[in-house]
């Protein structure tokens, strides 16, 4: 939506600022110092449970957008029992999905051992030199990993595992003190939601852009993963929302409170929807 100028479009003045770490880009938030937030859910439903002033307006994509890549020593689900599974960070995005993962699969996430071994190119490395068992990567590195002669045990999605992996999360004040801009905001949005889904050509070179990859085959690849469990509408799910909360915690508040489709489904009533899903086929 930024870079086809949709904003502009709508009358705002946008700028795109990468927030490195979750606590720091939820900190931002709060303090006013940006109005939309588009990360995984985690960040958000982490601030709500503790009390803030938040609250998540829509999810573009609630797959699990993950391959389990294994060494040629696991050929089944039940070979990862005792093993070690790297992840980014203990605790993070790449642990839930494993752990998911492992559920879905009937084994005790308690029967592996998480390791953190950093970043994609040294996770992919350490499954390589047998340091670990497994890891779970998405696209793009999750084909580097497979033209290297690692295997994919399960794609995560396939498996049917939800997961708010992305989401726009905003003030709870600011929806309500605000609410035309957040309006014209979704409005970019949706439309951006829409080109991504129809405009290939356009998208690859806005991924060559920010991911610095020359690769246009990989990156149309990479595009057509995600693309077919992206939404053209992109009401929160709250089915998907547990999924982001911590390890064990369940939420002393109703779902309800972690999410806001009333804009949304203002625009489905106003019609404003219908023409983007006939462009979208969704």
């Amino acid at each position: 939506a930024h870079e086809a100028g949709l904003y502009k479009k709508y009358s705002l003045r946008d700028e795109l600022i990468f927030i490195p770490g979750a606590a720091t880009t939820m900190q931002a938030l709060l303090a006013g110092e940006i109005e939309f937030v588009n990360s995984s859910g985690s960040p958000a439903i982490n601030s709500i449970l503790q009390g803030a002033d938040v609250s998540i307006i829509a999810v573009s994509y609630d797959a699990m957008p993950y391959s389990l890549i294994v060494n040629k020593e696991i050929r089944t689900p039940e070979d990862l029992k005792g093993k070690s599974m790297g992840v980014a960070r203990l605790g993070g995005i790449n642990e839930v999905g494993i752990r998911l993962a492992l559920e879905k699969f009937r084994i005790n996430p308690k029967e592996v051992t998480f390791v953190s071994t950093g970043a994609d190119p040294t996770r992919i490395a350490a499954v390589q030199a047998g340091v670990t068992a497994a890891t779970v990567l998405a696209p793009p590195a999750s084909f580097q990993a497979s033209s290297l002669g690692l295997n994919v045990l399960a794609d995560l999605a396939d498996l049917g595992l939800k997961y708010p992996t992305s989401v726009i999360a905003t003030r709870r004040s600011y929806l309500s003190k605000d609410r035309p801009l957040v309006k014209k905001f979704m409005m970019a949005f949706l439309e951006g939601l829409a080109l991504y889904k129809t405009d290939r050509n356009f998208v690859i070179k806005v991924m060559q852009k920010y991911t610095r990859l020359n690769d246009t085959a990989m990156l149309g690849k990479t595009h057509d993963y995600f693309v077919k469990n992206t939404a053209a509408i992109p009401l929160v799910d709250p089915d998907a929302l547990p999924a982001g909360f911590p390890s064990g915690k369940n939420p002393d508040k109703p779902l309800s409170e972690f999410y806001d489709n009333s804009i949304l489904q203002e625009l489905i009533n106003e019609g404003f929807t219908k023409n983007l899903t006939k462009r979208t086929g969704n």
